[in-house]
């Protein structure tokens, strides 16, 4: 029985797919370095911002780790000021996500994304009292998909078993990060990648719509 539900943020909850590539973008301006298309944005994002930065610069520069570094605060700081210029929420998901949360199941959102961006963009969006708990990137944790976090947020958060957990994502590295962790695994498709990834890197269910989620629990 369905106890809990971790969503992914980008592309699961959110189209952040703009704000992205501005705060991308900014950085690379800033640099000197050639602006990013959305293709170039949707190929880089999912391993975290670090490894979104550095897939984002050219490869000459991308095993200069002081480099990225640095790119990485330019590209932060950016964000952070264009978060919100144009990230919406998919359609149906608010409404879902509330039905979850009147039905008694215990919600988490959990992302790769770092922490700061994570828990402001989905208060901003939900308000302050939706989630039981928001994470993004923290250094205590590995990144997705390493199951460490998901686990985490399962047994300390939520007081529950990995059996009792709907995972929601729209990407492999989500799929794979459910299966690690011993989730039931579900694919949203409006999302970042294509039905066909879900499918090879796991997904036992997928849904086409936000309301479908409501038949998994």
């Amino acid at each position: 029985m369905i106890k809990g539900v971790i969503f992914d943020l980008d592309g699961t909850l959110a189209y952040t797919l703009e704000d992205l590539r501005t705060g991308m973008n900014l950085m690379c301006e800033e640099m000197g370095y050639p602006l990013r298309t959305t293709q170039d944005i949707l190929d880089a994002v999912n391993c975290g911002s670090l490894e979104f930065v550095r897939k984002s610069i050219p490869e000459e520069f991308q095993s200069d780790e002081e480099l990225v570094t640095k790119c990485h605060k330019s590209y932060s700081g950016h964000y952070t000021n264009h978060y919100l210029d144009k990230t919406v929420l998919y359609d149906g998901i608010e409404k879902t996500v509330l039905t979850m949360k009147e039905k008694g199941l215990k919600l988490a959102v959990l992302s790769n994304k770092g922490d700061e961006h994570t828990v402001n963009l989905t208060k901003k969006l939900f308000g302050e009292d939706v989630f039981d708990h928001i994470q993004g990137y923290k250094p205590e944790f590995p990144t997705k998909p390493d199951p460490t976090s998901a686990l985490y947020i399962t047994r300390e958060i939520m007081g529950l078993e990995p059996n009792e957990i709907l995972y929601v994502g729209d990407s492999n590295v989500d799929m794979e990060t459910s299966r690690n962790a011993g989730f039931f695994t579900c694919g949203c498709t409006w999302g970042y990648r294509d039905v066909r990834i879900l499918i090879e890197s796991g997904a036992s269910a997928l849904v086409n719509k936000a309301e479908e989620l409501l038949l998994l629990i």
